[in-house]
């Protein structure tokens, strides 16, 4: 079961990772893509499969956030990634607030990636 998760989550990690650029391409080119309907739900979508899978592989494990400090750490980590994601997307009022809010879900998601190989506390 374990490797299923596994998979599934790092395939999800991917797929949000290719949608927020997608997102943030569109809306700096003004496209009309960026009011695609399957452009806002699949985000959604992937999303949730990431944090279902993030919680089977802890139960797998047997490892929680606020009891194992690695996991708590890409728990700060997921939360981080999502609000500049957000930011991104929604409420950037400029291109640039829109490139420095996806460089830092990136840059989030790969300390987040750091952590969950290395299994060492953020902090």
């Amino acid at each position: 079961m374990y490797m299923a998760f596994k998979h599934l989550h790092l395939a999800a990690i991917a797929l949000s990772l290719l949608f927020l650029i997608l997102q943030v391409v569109a809306h700096l080119m003004d496209s009309k893509m960026k009011e695609a309907k399957w452009l806002k739900v699949l985000p959604h979508i992937i999303n949730t499969v990431l944090i279902i899978t993030a919680i089977g592989l802890c139960v797998t494990l047997a490892q929680y956030p606020f009891v194992d400090e690695w996991v708590t750490s890409k728990l700060i980590g997921l939360v981080a990634y999502v609000l500049l994601a957000v930011v991104a997307v929604k409420w950037a009022r400029t291109n640039a607030m829109r490139v420095f809010a996806l460089i830092g879900a990136v840059a989030w998601l790969g300390l987040t990636g750091k952590i969950a190989i290395t299994k060492t506390a953020l902090f």
